[in-house]
């Protein structure tokens, strides 16, 4: 439901410089008794892990360990951190394993605990660097957690003087276009700063980790071929102050794109396109900035947009004729947003997407953009109302990893022709507060990740494309509906943090639909097991990954939980949904498509010991559908599997998994009411004996009575793109204020900042699918065009840009 502007979160800090690994140590008030407490930090998945060891200095013993990493995911790294405190008290050591699922977090934990225990043992100050030049190769395992990346470092004595991943898609497993900002970015820091400490690249994290800590172990090699002591590797674990700490930069544009994802890089375009109009082909005052060290967004990394019968390349491509009816589609869609008789997307928000998305699709198509196959009907549309960038998957050759290579390549000539016409963008700078002159946005402070640089960004219209706040758990909890809230599993490069959400709420903006579920497609685990090795097929890409597709027994525990023979049940403990379509489109309106989405962040898998003698003796064969980006590949449906057993063992071991000897037993232990979870189970039994679903319309194949224990409960996390409500717009894509009526004068919101116009807050997303994609292309285009009008009409012109290069008086004579 639509709703007026949220109460104060407040920005919180952005972040400070990242102090020393060397860290401090003290002695203890009683000094005779020969303890020195010292700490350091090391940069962890999310931010700082910092490690406080108390250290007999006689005996060399810890004699108390605490951890702290608030920025680090709870269920993960946070288990990380308690798991490896508590080892280190007990055995008096900081040599503590590691803990699987949490690569980067125990890392940080191992490299700031061998910091401070040096400091306070005063080893750190004495130990020499001395590598043997040459070449040394570390590998680790980054977003996939499938394939190493390999990384070779060249050095000298005593500095790292080269670094070099694969070229080679097929020798390395990181996304291609992600991991080019790596070697952009975090190479040229880590060689001048002569630090690992160095932040990872925003936008690009899991591969920024993977490559410091294969530097790591290359660097120990190097460090012990040179005679050093390996630990001699605290030397490169210095982090080096943020360059431009208290720098503060004015700049001033017409126009302002907040958020560089495909979005905003057509908002830059359209805004470049209708200010040249408007000023008679003059250059242009635009400037992009982007909070990742990339450009492209979480966008860049998926491919389907929803539009409606483009003329022209219907034209082209179906001799003319629409693709889709477009009244009986759009009727389908006011339908689905309907509830109890009353419409709770905005109806003039649906007409303006459906007068304008086609359009869109020709204004990319006369840019060069090509768009994969039309071939299949969506049975929800009932017609073509899907355009892929560059392919469709399981239509055209290829896969996501060549669909986004080629993207990227039109972002790079959009962005170009906008270069040619004086626009600019930069990266790693994140907009925060919004300057406002009365009741108008007048501009954006923002600072540089990277240096710590101050922006303050004067514009006459900004336009926000930073893709909900899904990444902020307090406004996630603060925003959503109760039913919503919680920690939950997230796709994507995390860089919706909601800084600008929150700074247009602090100013007055209204919001639509903000506390309505995130959108949901997939699920996932906490984590994944790492007991069992990886496994590949020789003869079968994966579609996400672009290479060979892999599997392995480390995807029982998600196997398990996705099973169409298993019953889900949501928090309370009541079934809620057909296992076998747990994230499969809709056919129709009335159904809803990835059902899983109805119990919130999570919900349990309950498994009998029926269904695991099955998959014991005959495999994996009751899974309707694998789930795609959350697995480690998948596990042959035929290939019986009698580690299944074993494999939950491990699960329960890491707190994923529940066993208990009868229902009773296992609704304990999740904190489920005893009475309803036996009542759901006995009622299910009852359909499988009758061989009939009634309640949720099971296929009869796989409903397997559960007869006997142990019996299993698997937590399955609900895994989102993005938050889908968002801000309040009207037809311009101006922000409105809370009224719900006024627009906020020089702001405009695209894409998921205000997706929720178009929603039913009581449904999960859109069951026809390409929506998100869709809207963040239209409304772009449309909001960079209508900026420009508006500048033009409110301040009666453009900033003049000249090409010049330099302000200075030049002469000319003809020879």
């Amino acid at each position: 439901m639509k709703g007026a502007a949220a109460g104060m979160l407040g920005a919180g800090a952005l972040g400070t410089g990242l102090v020393s690994l060397a860290g401090c140590a003290s002695e203890n008030a009683a000094g005779s008794s020969g303890t020195v407490t010292a700490s350091a930090i090391a940069p962890g998945y999310g931010g700082d892990v910092e490690v406080e060891l108390t250290v007999d200095t006689g005996s060399g013993s810890v004699k108390n360990a605490s951890i702290e990493g608030k920025f680090e995911t709870p269920n993960r790294g946070g288990r990380a951190i308690a798991v490896m405190q508590q080892e280190m008290i007990d055995s008096e050591s900081i040599q503590v394993d590691t803990v699987a699922g949490a690569t980067f977090t125990s890392s940080a934990i191992q490299d700031a605990s061998t910091t401070a225990y040096n400091d306070a043992m005063g080893a750190s100050g004495s130990m020499e660097v001395k590598m043997a030049p040459g070449e040394y190769t570390g590998k680790a395992k980054g977003y996939w957690q499938i394939w190493d990346l390999p990384v070779t470092i060249t050095v000298n004595e005593t500095s790292i003087l080269k670094i070099e991943t694969p070229t080679d898609r097929f020798e390395h497993g990181e996304t291609e276009v992600i991991l080019q900002s790596v070697k952009d970015l975090l190479f040229p820091r880590i060689i001048e700063s002569q630090s690992i400490a160095v932040d990872a690249v925003a936008g690009a994290t899991s591969s920024s980790n993977a490559v410091k800590s294969a530097i790591k172990q290359a660097l120990q090699e190097a460090l012990v071929a040179g005679g050093s002591n390996a630990a001699a590797v605290s030397k490169f674990q210095v982090a080096p102050e943020k360059s431009e700490v208290g720098i503060t930069e004015e700049i001033d544009v017409d126009v302002l794109v907040v958020g560089m994802g495909t979005g905003g890089i057509a908002a830059m375009k359209s805004a470049c396109e209708s200010i040249q109009q408007l000023n008679g082909g003059g250059r242009v005052s635009l400037l992009g900035i982007d909070r990742a060290g990339k450009y492209g967004g979480k966008s860049a990394l998926t491919h389907e947009g929803c539009a409606v019968n483009p003329p022209e390349y219907q034209a082209v491509k179906n001799g003319g004729e629409p693709f889709v009816d477009a009244e009986a589609f759009k009727g389908i869609w006011k339908q689905f947003t309907t509830t109890d008789g009353e419409q709770m997307a905005k109806e003039e928000l649906i007409d303006l997407y459906f007068e304008e998305s086609g359009r869109t699709i020709d204004w990319l198509y006369d840019m060069g953009w090509i768009f994969g196959d039309m071939g299949k009907t969506n049975p929800f549309t009932k017609g073509l109302t899907s355009y892929n960038v560059a392919l469709t998957s399981n239509a055209d050759v290829g896969t996501y990893e060549d669909r986004r290579a080629v993207l990227d390549t039109y972002y790079k000539q959009m962005l170009a022709e906008i270069a040619a016409q004086g626009g600019k963008y930069l990266l790693e700078t994140e907009g925060y507060e919004f300057l406002t002159d009365d009741s108008k946005v007048v501009g954006v402070k923002a600072r540089n990740r990277a240096t710590g640089k101050e922006y303050v960004i004067s514009a006459k219209a900004v336009i926000m494309n930073t893709g909900g706040f899904s990444a902020n758990p307090d406004m996630v909890d603060a925003l959503l509906d109760e039913r919503w809230r919680g920690e939950r599993k997230r796709i994507g490069t995390d860089q919706d943090t909601g800084l600008m959400v929150q700074a247009a709420l602090d100013i007055g903006a209204g919001t639509y639909n903000i506390g309505m579920s995130p959108n949901i497609m997939h699920v996932s685990t906490d984590h994944w097991l790492h007991q069992y090795p990886i496994n590949f097929y020789d003869d079968v890409l994966d579609g996400r990954t672009g290479r060979y597709k892999s599997w392995t027994l480390n995807n029982i525990p998600l196997a398990c939980g996705i099973s169409a023979n298993v019953v889900a049940v949501n928090k309370e403990g009541k079934r809620y949904m057909d296992e076998a379509k747990y994230e499969s489109f809709a056919d129709d309106q009335d159904h809803e498509s990835w059902p899983c989405f109805a119990s919130g962040n999570y919900y349990y898998s309950i498994v009998s010991d029926d269904v695991l003698q099955e998959i014991a003796t005959e495999g994996f064969n009751k899974i309707y559908k694998w789930e795609g980006y959350c697995a480690q590949g998948d596990i042959p449906a035929d290939m019986p599997v009698p580690e299944v057993y074993e494999g939950l063992g491990y699960a329960i071991e890491e707190g994923m998994a529940w066993k208990g000897d009868s229902i009773a037993d296992l609704a304990g232990q999740i904190g489920i009411d005893v009475d309803v979870l036996e009542a759901t189970v006995a009622e299910y039994n009852k359909l499988c004996k009758a061989g009939e679903d009634t309640a949720f319309g099971k296929d009869p194949q796989y409903l397997t009575e559960f007869t006997c224990g142990p019996y299993y409960a698997i937590q399955i996390f609900n895994t989102s793109f993005s938050t889908c409500g968002g801000l309040d717009v009207d037809t311009d894509i101006r922000v409105l204020k809370d009224d719900h009526e006024t627009p906020i004068s020089g702001l405009y919101a695209i894409g998921a900042d205000s997706m929720g116009v178009l929603l039913n807050p009581n449904r999960n997303y859109v069951g026809f699918g390409g929506v998100a994609q869709g809207w963040l292309w239209t409304s772009g285009r449309l909001a960079g065009a209508n900026a420009a009008r508006y500048i033009n009409d409110e301040y009666g012109g453009f900033t003049y840009v000249s090409p010049a290069l330099v302000d200075v008086e030049a002469q000319s004579s003809a020879r």
